[in-house]
């Protein structure tokens, strides 16, 4: 019985320890019940709430959006004279996804050894490193390697033959920028150059980023984009001569290299064509009188304010420019003494001399002085403790008045009026013309400087007083100008006082030659003048030109009426003193008329250097006469 009960304890204990194990199996699998319920929901809700955004992920590692530049547009002349325009070229190039091996040192060494191949094909120099391979591999394994580039004719047809036998080589078009008129009106067209990817708005939204050819100076640059005044664009997406990108969409293996080609190719839209307003045969005519010589040269409507030509001396070959500008070459243009890459016409600051006097006359009417009344020329006139002389009276002479003192260009009448008219109402003449700030003309240019008792006092912390105003008088002093601001004025003698908006720009047209912008006609201020006291400056500059004696003499031209004036400014220390010289004019033509203004560095005088090149303009391109 003991034996009995000693069994049924030891049952009883096998029983409990049973049902323990049962629960602990039980708990677990709840456990891991509970584990896969919880990464089921939240696979559910990655899924439901990240899916997209995961699959988009996926798809741009397989997927690459390539930018596909378009086509720059071109640049000409009033008269359709192309300045610059684009060009074919053909580029030989391998296509890494074919070129591929499995490995990438392969593939390195497969890309190196055709590259030396091809080079002997077309008998070229090897310029590419089996590092530049290696890293336009990790950068763009999905675009062409480029191994030589703009292959002439002969090259072509070598590199057709070698292409032949291997694959993944070919031949690309590409457009680079070409000015077929090489040297001419180069200050004016500017040139180009390759944009900064990482600079422009775009990049981000490519994988792989071609980049536009952008414009750096001149109207290449001026115009690179347009935009109206009020902000709102002119045309498509600010359309100018840079073209407007389209995107090709491929996809990509393991490697990043292109698979295949998807849908959703852009095509690239062209950029527009810009006209200039410059004659193709006065700018030619305009260069050549300036040759060997440093200085510019402007004419302009003197109704319209558009410039017919505008040269500037030395210049710089645009066809040098492209493909890419060469280093050894720019580096030239920099370091160039007489410093080529400067637009003289625009930028060029002078002291203007004796071209200013015009205007100075005109301040003097409006101050009250006959122009009739007759000074005596002392030949040398004391302003305090200094003198200024006249080189055209400098024995003195008596019964000089306005016209006369135009024509000879007397100094002693100028500086004797001009204190007696005072600073205050020179000052305000010059400024209604536009002296002392920039002109508003769609290229780059320099205000000059204003004489003013403010810039005295910047410049030297003095006063301003009698002298100052004697020497601005006959454009001395503190006064410097550009070209473009002396042509303007000249033109506002000629038109009855009206200073306009310069223009080198005519219009804008598409790529089918529509006009989608064209430049106003724009009166920016007037001079403050009564329409006799214009009349007796226009006859003291005839007679600077026509009269015996005048100033201006040899820019007499048979057949046409040239009213101008002369003007020289020494400039330099004593021990190197040099000759500015100027000669402004304006004449009309089949109803038309013409201001001219000339400038050369280191001149003789204005009359003996500059009036006959004038003359010499005018006789050839109004009446076809050469001299």
């Amino acid at each position: 019985m003991n034996q009995r009960k000693q069994k049924g304890k030891h049952s009883g204990g096998s029983g409990g320890l049973l049902d323990d194990h049962r629960l602990r199996i039980f708990i677990l699998a709840m456990l891991m019940l509970t584990a896969f319920l919880i990464l089921a929901g939240r696979l559910f809700y990655l899924q439901l709430y990240y899916g997209e955004e995961h699959r988009r992920k996926i798809t741009r590692q397989s997927v690459r959006r390539i930018r596909v530049p378009g086509l720059r547009g071109r640049i000409y002349s009033s008269d359709r004279l192309l300045l610059a325009g684009n060009r074919a070229t053909y580029d030989l190039v391998f296509y890494p996804e074919e070129m591929h091996r499995g490995d990438r040192r392969k593939t390195i060494t497969r890309m190196y050894v055709h590259a030396q191949e091809a080079a002997k094909a077309i008998g070229r120099d090897l310029s590419i490193t089996r590092e530049k391979i290696s890293r336009h591999l990790w950068i763009a394994p999905g675009m062409p390697f480029v191994v030589f580039q703009d292959l002439n004719a002969f090259e072509r047809a070598r590199a057709l033959e070698y292409i032949r036998q291997i694959s993944g080589a070919d031949l690309q078009l590409r457009a680079v920028r070409n000015y077929p008129q090489g040297k001419f009106a180069a200050h004016l067209i500017g040139f180009t150059g390759m944009a900064e990817a990482l600079k422009e708005s775009d990049r981000e939204d490519f994988f792989y980023y071609r980049p536009d050819t952008v414009g750096r100076a001149g109207v290449e640059a001026g115009f690179d984009r347009l935009s109206s005044e009020d902000g709102a664009m002119w045309y498509n997406h600010n359309l100018g001569l840079r073209a407007f990108p389209g995107r090709q969409v491929v996809q990509v293996n393991n490697f990043g290299f292109i698979h295949k080609e998807l849908l959703g190719k852009v095509e690239p839209v062209y950029g527009n064509d810009v006209i200039l307003t410059i004659d193709h045969r006065a700018q030619t005519l305009a260069e050549n009188l300036l040759k060997g010589n440093v200085g510019a040269f402007i004419v302009a409507d003197a109704d319209t304010g558009d410039i017919i030509c505008s040269a500037s001396s030395p210049g710089y070959d645009l066809s040098r420019f492209v493909p890419r500008l060469p280093a050894g070459y720019y580096g030239e243009l920099l370091k160039a003494p007489d410093r080529p890459l400067l637009n003289r016409a625009f930028s060029g600051i002078y002291p203007p001399g004796s071209t200013l006097k015009p205007l100075i006359c005109l301040a003097f009417i409006k101050a009250g002085i006959d122009p009739d009344e007759k000074l005596e020329c002392p030949g040398r006139v004391r302003i305090g403790n200094a003198s200024i002389g006249c080189l055209a009276h400098p024995y003195g002479a008596q019964d000089v008045d306005m016209r006369e003192a135009l024509e000879k260009s007397c100094n002693g009448y100028m500086i004797l009026q001009a204190l007696k008219a005072g600073y205050p109402v020179i000052s305000d003449l010059l400024r209604s013309a536009g002296v002392g700030k920039k002109s508003g003309i769609e290229l780059a240019e320099s205000a000059g400087s204003f004489a003013s008792d403010e810039l005295k006092r910047k410049v030297y912390k003095y006063v301003w007083n009698d002298y100052d105003t004697a020497l601005l008088s006959i454009g001395q002093g503190l006064i410097s100008m550009t070209p473009l601001q002396m042509v303007l004025y000249t033109a506002a003698v000629a038109n009855g006082g009206k200073i306009y908006l310069p223009h080198i720009v005519a219009g804008v047209c598409d790529s089918e030659g529509n006009f989608i912008q064209r430049r106003k006609i724009v009166v920016r201020s007037e001079l403050d003048v009564s329409p006799e006291a214009l009349k007796v400056v226009r006859e003291g500059m005839f007679q600077v030109v026509n009269a015996p004696r005048g100033s201006g003499r040899r820019g007499m031209v048979e057949g046409l009426t040239v009213y101008g004036k002369t003007g020289t400014a020494e400039v330099g220390p004593r021990s190197d003193r040099r000759n500015m010289t100027h000669f402004i004019a304006f004449t009309e033509y089949n109803g038309k008329r013409y201001a001219a203004s000339m400038t050369f560095e280191d001149g003789l005088s204005g009359g003996r250097t500059c009036a006959p090149l004038v003359a010499a303009f005018f006789d050839h391109y109004l009446l076809g006469r050469e001299r």
